[in-house]
């Protein structure tokens, strides 16, 4: 057996210690990072094809451009949600409370790649012309009630984003037995409101939001207004 000096033993505890209580609560912004970057790449996606289709000019090669323009874009949001999925998958909520959280996310999540696999897959059989097995009447109904789907799958999200909001928060009472301090220092919690800021500019402002936008802007709130102090505040 190997002898370990005393000091070193006594620094390895402090510090691993030290590292255990960081690693039990960086799961709480870990995942309210990546739950907020997938507001904004959503948010960025769809501003992206609306770009896209309304630069389209309206002639004789319309339809080709638009059905070329829906399987760029939704590849594109395919691809990012797919990343997200990975990344959300991997992180370990260490609260009872709120285990079922990473997986209430990455399930809507999933349905909305599912989705957009459907649309792109819609778009491909249109651009690739006439063929006498496909009902296209049947498939360009079909394309709004994708549409649809999605708006309610992003009605879902924004109810999930109380709970986002809620797994921030400490849960060590202050001497009153509060809950009032969120687990996340001061800056922390400003680079979260930075990126929604940055990510959704204007639109956390306007009155008729849609449902990506409107979940952003009430974490915005939750984080900023709310009164409640940061783990590096005082505590009373």
């Amino acid at each position: 057996m190997r002898y370990v000096p005393i000091f070193l033993l006594s620094l390895f505890m402090m510090f691993g210690a030290k590292d255990a209580q960081s690693s039990n609560n960086n799961y709480r912004l870990e995942f309210a990072g990546e739950f907020i970057r997938g507001l904004v790449e959503a948010h960025q996606s769809e501003d992206a094809a609306r770009r896209d289709i309304d630069g389209i000019k309206k002639d004789a090669e319309y339809m080709q451009k638009l059905m070329s323009s829906i399987i760029r874009n939704g590849t594109r949001t395919k691809m990012r949600l797919q990343v997200r999925l990975n990344r959300l998958e991997k992180i370990k909520i260490n609260d009872k409370k709120f285990d079922i959280l990473v997986p209430t996310v990455t399930d809507l999540y999933s349905r909305k790649l599912a989705l957009y696999e459907e649309i792109v897959r819609a778009a491909q059989t249109i651009i690739a012309g006439p063929r006498p097995d496909v009902d296209y009447g049947k498939l360009a109904a079909h394309l709004p009630e994708i549409t649809a789907q999605l708006e309610f799958l992003d009605e879902t999200i924004f109810k999930v984003v109380p709970m986002v909001g809620m797994l921030l928060i400490s849960p060590k009472p202050d001497s009153k037995g509060h809950l009032s301090h969120f687990s996340i220092t001061r800056n922390e919690a400003q680079q979260l409101i930075s990126a929604i800021e940055s990510g959704f500019g204007k639109s956390l402002d306007e009155e008729d939001q849609n449902w990506n936008t409107s979940s952003a802007s009430v974490l915005r709130t939750y984080l900023r207004d709310k009164g409640f102090k940061f783990s590096d505040d005082k505590w009373e």
